[in-house]
């Protein structure tokens, strides 16, 4: 892979991780269609951990008082909010985040098995068309009454089975747990927030095991290229996080969906042609 196509792909990693698009089923269409083929689907490991390292920092710092509060309330048990609660806000929000990154883990059992679709762009469009279905009936279920401290667990499990099935090429982890989100309810700042709240030990996860095998694997002399494809990673990920909360907020996910659907039917009529 040459500097060229790394950069490209860094900036569709970064877009389309908090996106309700799809990163995994853009990736894997970006890769076809630079024309490197379905001998080449592998992505080189040190390029997939540092551009997912870039993503996780986007929503480090765009979240950075939710997550310092967690540090804060794990640091100091005592502390607590309001009348009659028993702990303070961060705790409880990071339950919500381990009940809700739960069903991931069992995704993991199957995620070798699911990989094998990024070899099928016809697959990756089928699942794009049932993101962007997914994003449409969001919009028009859930009644959007509650608020960040009215969240149940059980609530917070429900969005977690939906980030599971973000396991599958083409499924938007961002879109699946923000529509999951205003299914149960959640107001719509909420339901953006806790969604990219979830992704952070989801894309901590990844890239602590991918790390692990790129030390056991060794580098590839392209560090600095990495680098770079990190930090442009970063940057088109904050900004995707801004567009997401502005169009959540503004009922405007269709728009979102309609892309979903463009790109889903393309991938689908250009594997059929054998274009792809």
């Amino acid at each position: 892979m040459g500097a060229v196509e790394a950069i490209v792909l860094a900036v569709v990693q970064g877009l389309t991780e908090f996106l309700p698009v799809s990163s995994s089923g853009h990736l894997a269409l970006g890769h076809w269609l630079l024309g490197l083929g379905a001998e080449e689907t592998e992505l080189p490991l040190a390029f997939v951990v540092f551009v997912h390292f870039g993503t996780l920092m986007a929503v480090v710092v765009y979240y950075w008082s939710d997550l310092a509060e967690i540090v804060r309330d794990v640091f100091r048990p005592n502390r607590a909010e309001g009348e009659g609660e028993t702990c303070g806000w961060g705790r409880r929000l990071l339950i919500l985040l381990v009940v809700a990154t739960l069903p991931a883990i069992l995704a993991v059992l199957v995620e070798d098995q699911i990989e094998t679709l990024l070899n099928l762009p016809w697959a990756v469009g089928v699942a794009l068309l049932i993101t962007g279905t997914a994003l449409i009936v969001s919009e028009r279920l859930g009644r959007r009454v509650k608020a960040d401290r009215e969240t149940k667990p059980l609530d917070a499990l429900l969005v977690g089975f939906a980030q599971m099935a973000a396991v599958v090429p083409g499924i938007s982890r961002s879109g699946s747990t923000i529509a999951a989100g205003l299914g149960v309810g959640f107001k719509r700042d909420w339901a953006a927030r806790f969604a990219f709240l979830m992704s952070v030990p989801a894309i901590l996860g990844g890239t602590i095991f991918k790390l692990k095998d790129l030390i056991e694997a060794g580098g590839d002399g392209a560090l600095g290229l990495y680098l770079l494809c990190g930090l442009i990673s970063a940057v088109t990920g904050y900004v995707a996080i801004r567009l997401v909360i502005g169009a959540v907020q503004t009922s405007n996910l269709k728009w979102f969906a309609i892309y979903c659907y463009v790109v889903g039917v393309a991938a689908i009529i250009a594997d059929v042609a054998g274009l792809l």
